[in-house]
């Protein structure tokens, strides 16, 4: 429960933050319109059974997930 309020307690995005989590987004597909900017900070609620290396992104081609 604490997690899922750290973006809320952290300061807004600067437009250079902005700009790049759009950027990472973009390229992953997953923006729907090309005039949108993600003003909101990401979040990833991983589950209590997770293991460290899921947790930290193994894999070969790492992606943000689609929310």
């Amino acid at each position: 429960m604490l997690a899922r309020r750290i973006p809320t307690i952290l300061p807004d995005l600067n437009f250079e933050e902005a700009l790049e989590i759009t950027k990472i987004h973009s390229i992953a597909g997953h923006i729907e319109s090309k005039n949108s900017l993600i003003t909101t900070r990401p979040f990833r609620a991983p589950h209590h059974t997770v293991s460290a290396v899921s947790l930290i992104g193994g894999g070969r081609i790492p992606k943000p997930r689609r929310n």
